[in-house]
């Protein structure tokens, strides 16, 4: 291993930098004439197994990247002579040096330089990747109204921990204290960098590193020197709470939008690239950059492997090749669990690529309350509110989602509040009030698939004193998808009528402490109140006009009877029916996901109109027949048929509000089952609770997808072994199949398990059985 070594078929043309770990240079690949920049790893540190490491973590991070925003890696090479990544060459200039030489750059500059590169960390956590290092450095500025990111060393996968490292100046407090990457640190270090555009200096400063520390992690933000019309924006940026912070680099983009528009007009960011153009581009033109607006930069893939083998290189090029000097090619997404073969090929070229092994197992998703405190820097408000997040889990997506919908009503609250605020400031002035927001989470249920999370909301107020001011709220999310649940999730349709909501009314009633209060008139005709929300104050859709929850034992609704109708001194009530009692007004999938799929049919038969109940399955073992396509297992009750090889044993399988078989081969180690159910779920929704099941199991989904009244899935479970399932739904039932066999054994499996998904019929799914 040499410092001299260099990639065959590039020419170098200039040092771009030296660093402690090696040097960066500008190269014209010799075949197409385009020019690359080679960040080569120096020798001494490709013996260090750490830093050898981290310098294939960062090629094989940012092969899963794709983003205009992003600096875009070709390829990644490693020989026993030395290892490099060949990047884009971008004509610009680094935001570190664009400050040095303006200290200050116009508000609109920098929010223009800021929404680039938060849009290219939005498309890296996408990719499930969080860069752990924004800083001036590495965000690249081009005279053409552009900024890109660069510098992947020290990111990590969304949700794994990484090095405790970074930019002191630009850490934030959870990176501090070594805790899991999320988007939401990359999120602070950019608004940190935004704050030094605009003021000319970093946040905070101190002489030691434990100083720095101790000011990330409990100083206000200095807010003096940022102008007025953006300092809500940097405040929520760097909260020291992740959660209180946009949850996303897509969603602070969207925040950074409205109030650049707001504070600056709609051309803001017109302007902003205009006046950086200028000292960008005479930068630019003091660098071997420079000569890139002559050369141009590579607009395709430039793969070494096709200079040193022949063959196409480049960041999903093909098959790599083999040899001496050859390129190692990096394949795929992230997602799509990309894995380093720890093996040489001929000539020692170390390969990345997609592999049929299972991937590793995502940590199982986990709930935490978490607390923001603080006041507000414009009004007399200060809050203490609480609420769950979710961590770990094998979807960045649908954390972010559940984080989101679990947010919501603490950022919903404190709106209202600010506004409530506003609206009677001369008031809070002349009393001397302050609006003092307490919000107290607690988790109902907490099941595989669903969190429902009630929030009580109390304010301490003399102006805003009335007690509509302090109310519960529940949530409802399902854990497979990230959505919040609505009634239209939760209850089935013939519910949602004007019959239906008289029905709950009637369910809800015996339960409450004096029953539905009266109507306020001013006729005296005694009316009672009701659930249904087409009756309430508001009207609407016919919904349930209280806010409800489920827990262990039953079905729990938040009464506000001043919202159904009723005076301000009847004030509010919790009431709870058991599952037993309103089982047959759920829907089959919201049963499941509760845990309480026998309820339907032990509720009352006086209810509204529900689907026929199912007859208990057989308890003997399924029959096959012989047919001329093969041994063929035909369900009596759903009239499914499935094709069956003679090696496996049958055995009944019950699933909920369902019934079917499975077939077992204990030499093969391999199952196939086939069920039907009643359900009104579309291909998608079920699609998203099998999903949802494999992974609350330990497992993962590595394929899925809706066609319309059929779904496929397939992936790992928990043990390793391949599964792949193949569902058809109905207006009123399904039926579906699914083959579990070893991993090893995938190609042996591959004709049976096309032979069975093609010959499965599924019977008639427009009615219940």
């Amino acid at each position: 291993m040499n410092d001299t070594w260099s990639i065959p078929g590039f020419t170098e043309v200039d040092v771009l930098g030296i660093g402690g770990f090696g040097r960066v240079v500008l190269a014209k690949h010799e075949e197409s004439g385009q020019m690359v920049a080679i960040k080569y790893l120096r020798a001494e540190y490709l013996a260090d197994a750490r830093i050898a490491d981290g310098f294939r973590r960062e090629a094989w991070l940012l092969a899963g990247v794709r983003s205009p925003h992003v600096v875009r890696l070709f390829d990644f090479v490693e020989t026993p002579d030395g290892a490099a990544l060949v990047m884009e060459a971008v004509p610009g200039v680094s935001l570190r040096a664009l400050l040095a030489a303006e200290n200050v750059l116009a508000p609109e500059s920098a929010l223009a330089v800021l929404k680039g590169s938060l849009l290219g960390l939005a498309d890296a956590h996408a990719a499930g990747v969080v860069h752990r290092d924004y800083k001036p450095g590495n965000v690249l500025v081009s005279g053409q109204g552009e900024s890109k990111l660069v510098d992947f060393g020290l990111a990590t996968l969304d949700g794994h921990n990484g090095l405790t490292a970074g930019s002191p100046s630009y850490m934030a407090p959870e990176q501090w204290s070594g805790q899991p990457g999320m988007p939401a640190t990359d999120v602070y270090a950019a608004t940190c960098v935004f704050y030094q555009c605009v003021t000319g200096q970093p946040p905070f400063r101190a002489d030691t590193t434990e100083g720095m520390r101790a000011l990330h992690q409990a100083a206000p933000v200095p807010l003096d020197a940022v102008p007025e019309g953006l300092r809500a924006l940097i405040t929520r940026g760097m909260a020291k709470d992740p959660a209180w912070r946009p949850a996303t680099a897509h969603a602070f983009v969207t925040e950074l939008e409205t109030t650049a528009r707001k504070a600056y007009g709609k051309n803001w960011e017109k302007r902003g690239w205009k006046r950086l153009a200028t000292s960008a581009a005479a930068l630019t033109a003091l660098t071997p950059l420079a000569l890139l607006a002559g050369a141009g930069t590579a607009a395709a893939p430039v793969g070494a492997g096709a200079v040193a083998a022949g063959v196409g290189g480049g960041v999903g090029g093909g098959v790599p090749a083999t040899g001496a000097g050859a390129t190692a090619v990096i394949a795929g997404k992230i997602a799509a669990a990309v894995l380093i073969v720890g093996a040489l090929v001929a000539g020692g070229v170390a390969v990345f690529g997609n592999h049929d092994d299972p991937p590793p197992q995502a940590a199982a998703l986990t709930v935490a309350m978490q607390t923001e405190t603080g006041r507000d820097q414009a009004l007399p408000v200060s809050y203490d509110l609480q609420f769950p997040q979710v961590s770990g889990g094998a979807d960045p997506a649908v954390r972010q989602r559940i984080n989101a919908a679990l947010r919501a009503p603490v950022d919903k609250r404190l709106k209202a509040i600010r506004d409530g605020v506003t609206s009677y400031r001369d008031m809070f002035q002349e009393r001397g009030d302050t609006a003092a927001a307490h919000t107290k989470a607690q988790i109902l249920l907490r099941t595989p698939s669903l969190l429902s999370v009630r929030y009580q909301h109390d304010l301490d107020s003399d102006v805003l004193s009335h007690p509509t001011w302090r109310f519960p709220e529940m949530v409802n999310v399902d854990l497979g998808t990230g959505q919040a649940l609505g009634p239209k999730d939760v209850f089935r349709p013939e519910v949602l009528t004007a019959a239906g909501m008289a029905t709950l009314t009637q369910r809800l009633e015996p339960h409450t402490q004096s029953g539905f209060r009266t109507v306020v008139s001013v006729d005296g005709d005694g009316r009672k109140t009701d659930l249904d929300a087409a009756d309430s104050v508001d009207g609407g859709d016919h919904v349930p006009a209280a806010s409800f929850g489920f827990t262990e034992t039953g079905l729990q609704f938040e009464l506000l009877w001043y919202e159904l109708g009723a005076t301000t001194a009847d004030g509010q009530e919790t009431v709870t029916v058991p599952y037993g009692e309103v089982g047959d007004l759920l829907t089959p999938k919201l049963l499941t996901m509760v845990g309480k799929p026998g309820a339907a049919s032990s509720a009352s038969a006086s209810a509204a109109p529900t689907s026929a109940s199912a007859p208990p399955s057989s308890a003997s073992a399924p029959s096959i027949e012989q047919t001329p396509n093969g041994p063929t297992y035909t369900n009596p009750r759903f009239g499914f048929t499935a094709l069956i090889s003679e090696s496996f044993v049958p055995a009944p399988y019950s699933p909920p509000n369902g019934d079917g078989a499975t077939f077992s081969n204990p030499d093969t180690n391999s199952t196939l089952t086939v069920w039907g159910a009643n359900s009104s779920q579309s291909a998608a929704q079920t699609l998203a609770a099998a999903a949802a099941a494999v992974e609350a199991d330990g497992g993962r989904v590595t394929y899925r997808k809706d066609e319309g009244d059929r779904y496929s899935l397939s992936g790992f479970q928990s043990d390793g072994k391949i599964f792949y399932e193949r569902g058809f739904t109905g207006s009123a039932s399904m039926a579906a199949l699914r083959w579990v066999y070893p991993a090893e054994d995938k190609e042996q499996f591959d004709g049976l398990v096309n032979t069975t998904v093609e010959g499965f019929k599924p019977g008639d799914l427009s009615r219940p059985h």
